[in-house]
């Protein structure tokens, strides 16, 4: 079977069972199975594959056909311009999800670099945290509450050059991050307060936010494959956001005086979000903004 009889078959399988981007998908599918650019499938459309070639293909063609994530399949997804590991264990990331590393980036533009911290929360594969490790080369601390997951992010940031600005942290939520905190402040008498390490903390989170109720019309890739406690939080999605910034309010002097918090949400949660947000800082001033589908998707605040 030659590349493009391979192509025409798969895309005809995949397409009668309703993926959206069948020769797309069929495309990547086969240069993973050959171990190629897809690219160079273009200009070799004549070549017959051979048979071990053509067995990984349709293995992979199955799979995809069950509706696992071609992410998966491949073994990495692009975000903001780098290849991701990524695995069952941890969320696909999502371009939706570059709106929030380009509100970060415009915030840090001017950061001092001595004296400013991003924190990610809820890191899954890291495509936050190495990101903005990657383009501002400042200081991050990566924090998920499951291991498998860190192991992934960890190798992440070693693929882009990246490990040594990150410190990988194993907890729930802003816990251990509070920690850290309660340790300098010990570690920093009165005499050498003028010295604090950190006068600015950014933090990001792209916690779970689906209700409870929309798994259930999820496509079959997000619902049947992705972790689902990465992206279930409750009756209502807010669960993991409430109990960060119950932790964020418990703990706002322990953390730095300069304080910015940036959250991925659903469109249709601004509402219940801007009143959490504001129901924990009452004198915030959240802002809005808008990913490149025109959506509401990440929130701003100065806590």
């Amino acid at each position: 079977m030659t590349i493009m009889e391979a192509l025409q078959w798969a895309n005809n399988k995949l397409h009668k069972v309703g993926i959206d981007s069948p020769m797309l998908d069929a495309e990547i599918l086969l240069a993973n199975a050959i171990g190629t650019p897809k690219a160079w499938l273009f200009a070799h459309f004549s070549d017959n594959l051979k048979a071990h070639q053509l067995e990984r293909f349709h293995i992979l063609i199955d799979r995809r056909a069950a509706r696992e994530p071609v992410a998966y399949l491949v073994g990495k997804k692009s975000f903001y311009g780098r290849d991701f590991v990524v695995n069952p264990s941890v969320l696909i990331p999502r371009p939706e999800t570059e709106t929030l590393i380009e509100e970060a980036l415009t915030i840090l533009k001017d950061a001092d670099v001595e004296h400013t911290l991003i924190s990610d929360i809820g890191t899954g594969s890291g495509a936050i945290a190495v990101t903005l490790a990657a383009e501002t080369k400042l200081p991050v601390i990566a924090i998920d509450i499951d291991e498998q997951t860190l192991k992934v992010a960890k190798q992440n940031a070693i693929n882009a050059g990246v490990q040594e600005l990150i410190d990988f942290q194993c907890g729930n939520i802003a816990e251990p991050l509070v920690r850290i905190f309660k340790t300098i402040r010990k570690q920093t008498t009165i005499k050498t307060s003028s010295v604090y390490p950190f006068k600015h903390l950014l933090i990001t989170a792209n916690l779970p936010y689906l209700p409870e109720s929309r798994m259930e019309t999820v496509e079959p890739e997000v619902r049947d494959f992705e972790p689902r406690g990465a992206l279930v939080a409750g009756a209502d999605g807010m669960d993991a956001y409430f109990e960060l910034f119950r932790q964020l309010r418990s703990n706002r002097k322990t953390l730095p005086r300069a304080l910015t918090v940036l959250i991925e949400i659903d469109p249709n949660q601004k509402n219940l979000a801007l009143d959490l947000i504001c129901h924990n800082f009452p004198n915030a001033k959240p802002a809005i903004k808008q990913d490149l589908h025109g959506d509401d998707r990440v929130i701003i605040v100065e806590i």
